[in-house]
């Protein structure tokens, strides 16, 4: 089936600022650089606009070894849009539980995410959802959205989700958490070499030992505020490691398809598993399965390409 892209914005139909970012609270974030919304406008029935920007020295999604922009940091900033959206157009209240479903990702033309050193990756994002005004819990509702910079569409996104009055989730999550095997206390293997996953940094890494996602509650970006589960963009850069681990290349992703069946919890191993099929010259596409307790809660299926050769840094080539 063909896939349908959304149509560009123009600048003149957009009218949107990167002056200042949305309040912090619409976009679920505690701190400022956290926030990657700049504004948001209605763009018709069921469609919105949003401006997004990402942090030139950002300490996670610019932590990288290529001359590229990390399509990821794309994905999270729209999934703060839909947030964003959801508080400002569709009536969910403050304090809403969002929780993500499943998800497709799709770069694209990777040169609108090539990194000129001057310019921050931002764009307008053109989402639309079923999701109508005023508030609709407990059924999921699906968005997809095209993010373009300059002219170009750079990415689509599509997905679903279910919206929890939070009274509800909290009482869900009490029920979850008091089912759960009691777990001893185990000592979190090492992170994998950061240049294995695409980092520099080996705070940013996320994966360590044999396929194990690493769970680091003080991280400033993927524990901006306090979880009572793993939080979604942690697994999605798990997966992203450990498909880059499980190829063995330092390839480009190039898509993936994610499901989410249950909560991660914070106080239980969670491992791996996953099947490569790969070519040297085209890249490699690998299933992976995310499993706590015994219990698989997570499917996703990820696409990696080779970088053109001229866009790698001297750094990715060491």
């Amino acid at each position: 089936m063909p896939k349908e892209l959304l149509a560009p914005p123009t600048t003149h139909t957009s009218g949107l600022s990167f002056e200042q970012t949305v309040p912090c609270s619409l976009a679920h974030r505690r701190c400022l650089g956290e926030v990657f919304v700049a504004d948001t406008a209605a763009a018709g029935p069921g469609e919105y606009l949003a401006a997004i920007q990402i942090p030139r020295a950002h300490s996670l999604w610019s932590d990288r070894v290529t001359d590229f922009h990390d399509p990821l940091a794309a994905v999270e900033a729209i999934r703060q849009a839909m947030t964003v959206l959801g508080h400002r157009y569709l009536g969910l209240p403050l304090g809403t539980a969002l929780s993500l479903q499943r998800m497709t990702a799709e770069i694209e033309d990777h040169s609108t995410l090539r990194d000129t050193g001057n310019d921050p990756l931002e764009g307008i994002v053109r989402i639309r959802t079923d999701l109508g005004s005023g508030a609709s819990y407990l059924a999921e509702h699906s968005f997809d959205a095209t993010l373009t910079i300059g002219t170009a569409a750079a990415l689509t996104v599509r997905g679903g989700g279910i919206a929890f009055p939070p009274e509800t989730y909290a009482e869900f999550r009490t029920h979850q958490r008091r089912n759960r095997p009691e777990q001893a206390a185990v000592n979190a293997p090492a992170p994998v070499p950061p240049n294995r996953v695409g980092r520099r940094d080996s705070r940013n890494v996320v994966v360590g030992g044999d396929l194990e996602l690493l769970v680091d509650r003080t991280h400033p970006s993927f524990f901006d505020h306090p979880y009572d589960h793993v939080p979604g963009p942690l697994m999605l850069e798990g997966f992203r490691q450990a498909a880059l681990v499980a190829a063995g290349e330092p390839y480009a992703l190039a898509g993936l398809e994610a499901t989410f069946t249950g909560f991660a919890e914070l106080d239980g191993p969670l491992t791996f598993t996953h099947r490569v099929d790969a070519d040297p010259d085209f890249g490699a596409d690998i299933e992976l399965a995310l499993s706590q307790f015994g219990v698989r809660i997570a499917e996703c299926r990820i696409e990696l390409i080779p970088y053109p050769s001229e866009a790698h840094s001297s750094d990715a080539q060491n």
